[in-house]
């Protein structure tokens, strides 16, 4: 039975290090928001460019 108890340890430290690890180098909320970011750069981006030709336009009719 201790030896059960101590592998169950073994396995919980085991896997809080790699979690911990995974966090640290890795963090998928920091993605996420710069992915978020991007998106928003890119649709003002959009707009403005929409926005620019649509005046060209505009002033050739």
């Amino acid at each position: 039975m201790q030896e059960s108890a101590g592998r169950r340890l073994a396995y919980a430290v085991l896997f809080a290090v790699l979690a911990g690890l995974v966090v640290t180098f890795w963090n998928p909320i920091d993605h996420f928001k710069a992915d978020l970011r991007a998106d928003e750069q890119g649709f003002t981006f959009s707009i403005e460019l929409a926005t620019n030709l649509l005046r060209e336009g505009v002033k050739k009719v």
